[in-house]
């Protein structure tokens, strides 16, 4: 796994959605980033799109659960790349234990306030993100 720079975004994240076509998207309360993972370097943009509602109409998006919204699933298993985990709010980190490209391993992911946290492989299984409201992750597998 390479970790890939992410620029910082904000202090509260509410979520992600499942990365597809090498491209994502993060919000918090007020902005909606698209992230283009092409390469090494992760191009971000940002959005006109307002958080709430392009919550709602995303069934890929992982994060924090809404009222009346159901929870997204994450991609675990793409092709032979897997990950697995289990959080529990109280601990200060997730271990995020994964097989990829036939090499495994396990990423340490902290946990600084527990509310909520989400991890997903994208849908081709090329990449991984990690995320809670205080931090996200994107890595690539190698």
């Amino acid at each position: 796994m390479k970790k890939l720079k992410l620029p910082f975004l904000s202090e509260r994240h509410i979520g992600f959605t499942i990365p597809k076509a090498e491209t994502f998207y993060i919000c918090d309360h007020d902005v909606v980033w698209r992230i283009a993972i092409g390469s090494d370097n992760p191009a971000v943009e940002v959005t006109d799109l307002q958080p709430y509602k392009f919550v709602e109409d995303r069934a890929d998006f992982l994060g924090l659960v809404f009222d009346g919204l159901a929870e997204n699933q994450p991609l675990l298993r793409v092709g032979p790349n897997e990950i697995v985990y289990d959080f529990d709010p109280n601990k200060n980190f997730v271990a995020v234990k994964y097989v990829t490209t036939g090499q495994s391993g396990e990423i340490q992911f902290p946990i600084f306030s527990g509310a909520w946290f989400a991890a997903s492989l994208s849908d081709d299984g090329c990449y991984l993100v990690l995320a809670e409201p205080d931090e996200i992750a994107l890595y690539k597998v190698a």
